[in-house]
């Protein structure tokens, strides 16, 4: 992994478009009240402005329940966090990903209550469950598999 402040000496492929991703995880795990301040970033995985992958460690907001360590994915998809106590990897954190980000789809195409699914900052309409679908599975085919 590589720390999120040492990228920009890295010879990383896509390297501003990961930089500008860096900045989106630490936007999105910042908006989170739980989340007092990251003590710590790293890149576990970054594909440019498609899919990255980053390891936060931060400092919770005590009595909030939060963890300390979490996995952060964004990019063309929507922004999600995981926990590293169940997904102690990458690899195991995206393929989760995957599978929550199906879920939802499943429930909108189905026309089913999306309590109990991951939030989705989207509208939860065919065409943007449609579009979740397609990148999901180029993730699953293209990226996963080299996580």
């Amino acid at each position: 992994m590589i720390d999120i402040e040492q990228i920009y000496q890295s010879n990383i492929r896509y390297k501003d478009e990961v930089i500008e991703q860096a900045q989106e995880a630490k936007t999105y795990i910042t908006s989170f009240s739980w989340c007092k301040r990251i003590v710590s970033g790293s890149l576990a995985q970054g594909f440019g402005y498609i899919l990255c992958i980053f390891f936060f460690e931060i400092e919770a907001v005590k009595g909030s329940g939060a963890d300390d360590k979490l996995w952060v994915i964004v990019g063309d998809l929507p922004s999600a966090y995981l926990d590293t106590i169940e997904y102690k990897t990458a690899h195991e954190a995206l393929d989760f990903y995957c599978f929550l980000m199906e879920e939802w789809v499943e429930h909108i195409k189905a026309g089913k209550s999306l309590e109990g699914c991951y939030p989705v900052n989207v509208e939860p309409t065919l065409e943007h469950a449609n579009m979740l679908a397609t990148r999901i599975q180029l993730i699953k085919s293209d990226f996963l598999p080299y996580v």
